[in-house]
């Protein structure tokens, strides 16, 4: 059985959408789902000043009812982890499989892709496709397997979006090529996922950032 996925949550719209994606995602994986009680605010990686207002327990012990009424069969439970350094800490303690955030201009997202140790999906309300990044020459098989399950499972298509340091772009055809043998025997196996590549020239905050604007779900490279 897989580890549970954690779901951070403040009660916003966005992250009611993060939620249920995350539930469903769960359902279909075969693991349980967490509900993290999430507040962001402006430093990101510290503890919260005792002038924040933390999201309530009542909030997401709500949240916790309200998925278990959609999905019995589901584990879920609920905890607190104030800001994105705490969010990261419980997500590890917890062995988490998935670490599911809303694609939300308030979250610091650029920190938590910058310092996840396991996968993680920016969950968006467009219709898009799963955009996975492709790091230089690295590409995760637990984040391929994630990206075309989703693709498949959504419907909307994979998009690779391929990002380097600056020194590789004169070899963009070599990466591209690199991919391609990469991705050989997931092709075969995902016959009905759409694909489709892009080289990134713009630096990696401002690719991820445009892709994150257009993607239904925006898997990043991990470090």
């Amino acid at each position: 059985m897989p580890g549970p996925i954690v779901v951070a949550f403040d009660g916003t719209s966005a992250a009611e959408h993060a939620l249920l994606w995350a539930a469903a995602t769960a359902v279909r994986r075969g693991a349980d789902l967490v509900i993290a009680a999430t507040t962001w605010w402006p430093v990101t990686l510290e503890p919260a000043s005792a002038g924040v207002r933390l999201v309530s327990v009542t909030c997401v012990d709500h949240a916790v009812e309200r998925v278990t009424a959609q999905w019995p069969g589901l584990r879920v439970s609920g905890l607190e982890s104030g800001g994105a350094g705490e969010l990261l800490a419980c997500a590890a303690e917890l062995d988490a499989s998935l670490l599911v955030l809303a694609a939300d201009t308030r979250i610091p997202w650029r920190a938590l892709v910058y310092g996840a140790d396991r996968p993680l999906a920016l969950v968006g309300t467009v219709a898009g496709p799963v955009v996975l990044e492709v790091r230089a020459r690295q590409i995760r098989r637990d984040a391929l397997a994630l990206a075309f399950d989703l693709a498949r499972a959504t419907g909307t298509g994979l998009h690779l979006l391929h990002t380097a340091v600056v020194w590789h772009c004169a070899r963009a055809a070599d990466l591209a090529g690199f991919v391609v043998a990469e991705l050989a025997g997931w092709l075969a196996s995902y016959p009905e996922v759409a694909i489709t590549y892009q080289f990134a020239i713009a630096p990696r905050s401002r690719a991820l950032n445009r892709g994150v604007r257009t993607a239904n779900v925006l898997i990043p490279a991990r470090r």
